[in-house]
């Protein structure tokens, strides 16, 4: 009886110990193809590459699959991280941004990112975009977005005479209201605003564009004045704002009004439309004059974060 009893108990430490090893020899087995199958990840070679576990999740987060398959064959991208730490960065335009630096090398990453954002890869009235005009206030219309000859905004109105000088002039509803509520802010202010151009047709756009092209030519009036269909003006949306005592381009800038729009008319919706330093996002030069009608909440972002409506519209409505 003894002897059948050290025989089970033989037999258990046997069994224990087999499926010990056995457990050991599973676990190392699971432990050596973990490892063989951890170097196919893209994490691994990555991390060979020089990328760290830092830059991998970047990449994870902003960009996709292909993208990063494209890496596992190329050094390290530092230009391409850089890129991915912009606020305005868009993954649909990655291939864009790579191909912008390599034929302009000396451009930083966050000018590159605003640049192909606002389609400046692209020839001017070479990339003809149809403008939304669903969108209304925040519709886009610059060099690449264009308006048909036959859009009219369906609600314009005609606007009294105690705000402008010159020809009758109309606008959108919405904006000429708040035209009336900025105007009577300024002039409890001792500001006195008064517009002289707003709303045009895509015909009168066509007279003032010409006349300009038949004086200087198509450069100079490309520089000073939109192409028909290219205006903001034959959205309703636009006008050019003087003052009673400034009422030319050349002396309105430095005005008192100037100084009272740019640091107030964002509370009423509005924005200086073509800033000061900011010609090769918008196209145009600067012109302290043009106000653009955009909503309060676009033009408050606008201007706290002193970018150009393109951008806002790359970023936020059209991404």
């Amino acid at each position: 009886m003894k002897k059948t009893k050290l025989k089970i108990k033989k037999q258990v430490w046997i069994a224990l110990v087999l499926i010990i090893f056995g457990c050991i020899g599973i676990y190392s087995f699971n432990k050596v193809r973990a490892k063989i199958e951890y170097k196919k990840t893209n994490e691994y070679k990555l991390l060979n590459i020089g990328y760290t576990k830092e830059d991998i999740k970047l990449l994870e987060e902003k960009t996709n699959k292909d993208s990063i398959k494209n890496l596992l064959n190329s050094p390290k991208n530092d230009f391409l991280l850089s890129l991915l730490k912009e606020q305005y960065y868009l993954n649909k335009n990655l291939s864009r941004y790579i191909a912008y630096n390599k034929e302009n090398p000396s451009i930083s990453p966050k000018e590159v990112i605003s640049l192909i954002n606002v389609n400046r890869d692209y020839a001017y009235y070479d990339h003809d975009i149809e403008t939304d005009t669903s969108l209304n206030e925040l519709m886009l219309i610059n060099k690449y977005h264009k308006l048909n000859e036959d859009f009219e905004p369906n609600n314009l109105t005609n606007v009294s005479n105690k705000y402008y000088y010159g020809d009758n002039h109309k606008l959108q509803k919405i904006a000429y209201e708040a035209f009336i509520d900025m105007w009577n802010q300024a002039k409890n202010e001792d500001i006195y605003l008064i517009m002289n151009s707003s709303y045009r047709t895509y015909e009168s756009q066509v007279n003032v564009y010409d006349s300009y092209k038949n004086r200087n030519g198509t450069t100079y009036a490309d520089s000073i004045a939109a192409r028909p269909g290219h205006s903001e003006h034959q959205t309703g949306l636009s006008l050019d704002i003087f003052s009673k005592d400034n009422t030319t381009t050349s002396n309105f800038k430095n005005s008192p009004a100037h100084i009272w729009l740019q640091n107030n008319s964002y509370r009423f919706g509005f924005i200086e439309r073509y800033q000061e330093g900011k010609e090769n996002i918008t196209g145009f030069k600067e012109e302290a004059w043009h106000y653009r009608y955009v909503g309060i909440e676009a033009a408050t972002y606008i201007h706290d974060n002193n970018i150009t409506f393109d951008e806002y519209y790359a970023y936020f409505i059209e991404k």
